[in-house]
């Protein structure tokens, strides 16, 4: 049942075969033989041309599309079977799988793009990244028959920004030194910056150390009680920017 004839009018002189479900064991030397009826007995005419077949393991893997990711924004995965199928639908499972976490299996209904004679086979996952998806790995997997599997796995990207935090001791004493640390965790990494609130109208403060990418210390040394008041954070990335703020206090020694 897994070899058919091209074109099934065997008037139009075309013998071509096609073979579904391969397998290592199709290997060998084929030839057309035509059977029919001569004067009322079975005759036959094997043709002399012989064509050796040789098939091998399976090396190729799934495509897997990935289209660029942002957090919030919904978007489908896609898995290609590799080759061009025309046997038996293969099984696609999306394998999912976080930092020490177990795999988490996804099935979904395969979707066929078809042609007069084969099917490239596909399964499609639709989710919403979010910044816990970054750095994550989903595998497809395709297992065809007599369990011939393949597989591909790909290191998922998403682009996040999460409202930057604020750390340090906000209530000084004057002489003492303010360091006020903001992280922003985003990817990319976002620029962080300081500024502080003077009536309404934030000014950018100048003695800021970028420590690392994605944060910013403020450091105020021998504080004075000018210094006291709301202190901003803004994390920005391309063209989004997040703030928080913080109330420094300086009190009398």
């Amino acid at each position: 049942g897994r070899v058919s004839l091209l074109e099934p009018d065997v008037r139009l002189r075309n013998c071509g075969i096609i073979i579904n479900d391969l397998t290592e064991s199709d290997s060998g030397s084929y030839q057309l033989r035509v059977n029919g009826l001569k004067n009322g007995r079975e005759n036959g005419l094997t043709f002399p041309q012989k064509v050796n077949i040789s098939v091998k393991g399976l090396t190729q893997k799934p495509t897997v599309g990935i289209p660029p990711l942002t957090e919030g924004q919904q978007t489908t995965l896609s898995c290609t079977a590799p080759g061009l199928c025309s046997g038996s639908d293969p099984e696609i499972t999306w394998t999912w799988r976080g930092a020490g976490e177990k795999d988490s299996h996804i099935t979904a209904t395969i979707t066929a793009v078809e042609t007069s004679v084969t099917r490239r086979r596909s399964l499609t996952l639709t989710f919403n990244p979010s910044a816990e998806h970054h750095g994550t790995n989903v595998t497809c997997k395709v297992r065809f028959t007599n369990d011939v599997t393949t597989e591909e796995t790909e290191t998922l990207i998403v682009t996040y920004m999460k409202k930057p935090v604020i750390s340090g001791n906000t209530a000084v004493k004057e002489g003492d030194v303010l360091r006020l640390t903001c992280s922003g965790d985003s990817f990319p990494p976002s620029r962080v910056t300081w500024t502080k609130l003077y009536f309404n109208e934030n000014l950018q403060i100048k003695n800021v150390l970028h420590d690392v990418s994605g944060a910013a210390t403020l450091l105020i040394s021998n504080v004075t009680a000018e210094c006291s008041g709301q202190y901003v954070c803004t994390a920005e990335q391309r063209i989004t920017n997040v703030t928080t703020a913080a109330e420094v206090t300086v009190t009398c020694k």
